[in-house]
């Protein structure tokens, strides 16, 4: 319906002929240059570009307004492009300048009870929110006495029996268990070769 997207104004200047008011005298008029140079600004977003359609009074009307209510900018079959508090934003055609004003206030709103709820939760000693295998649950002594009895104490894959090590053979982050069928014995070299192969 509506969504921030960026933008940016480009600024063309035109040459175009004065008017005889214009000039400050018979002199300039007749030795003077005929020509002055007029600002334009247009607006780009997305792949658009407007045609240069704002006055350099235009552009700083715009500027003004835009701090108070939304501002169309440029308009598609199906999207309006506004600007509003220095931030750009498309929305559906069919919408009003005051529609998008409730909406983009109900989604600052949303974003500012989010800043307050963090900031609430960290206040409170909350930490960040972390995967649910980096607090590990130590293996069981039942399943460690059980695993110990069943690889006969020596690792799996070249039968050594120094420094062993109990394996999950699918791993906690890749939703592996603490149970027997998913635990063995490896020596510290076999597991760290096991590895190097799972990543």
């Amino acid at each position: 319906m509506i969504r921030k997207v960026n933008g940016e104004f480009f600024r063309t200047v035109e040459r175009v002929k004065k008017e005889s008011r214009e000039f400050s005298s018979t002199w300039d008029r007749i030795f003077g240059n005929p020509w002055k140079e007029v600002p334009k600004y247009s607006f780009a977003s997305e792949g658009r570009r407007t045609g240069p359609v704002f006055s350099a009074e235009e552009y700083a009307r715009l500027l003004k307004w835009q701090r108070i209510e939304p501002q169309p900018l440029m308009r598609s079959d199906k999207y309006v492009w506004w600007m509003f508090r220095d931030e750009f934003f498309r929305a559906d055609d069919d919408l009003t300048a005051l529609e998008v004003k409730a909406l983009l206030y109900e989604r600052l709103d949303k974003k500012e009870r989010r800043i307050k709820k963090a900031l609430a939760n960290l206040a409170a000693g909350a930490t960040p929110l972390e995967p649910p295998y980096a607090k590990r649950e130590p293996i069981p002594e039942d399943v460690r006495v059980y695993v110990w009895r069943r690889d006969g104490g020596r690792c799996v894959k070249c039968g050594s029996q120094e420094n062993l090590e109990f394996d999950h053979i699918i791993p906690l982050s890749k939703g592996g268990s603490n149970t027997a069928r998913n635990i063995q014995l490896l020596c510290a070299k076999c597991n760290r070769e096991k590895g190097a192969d799972v990543a």
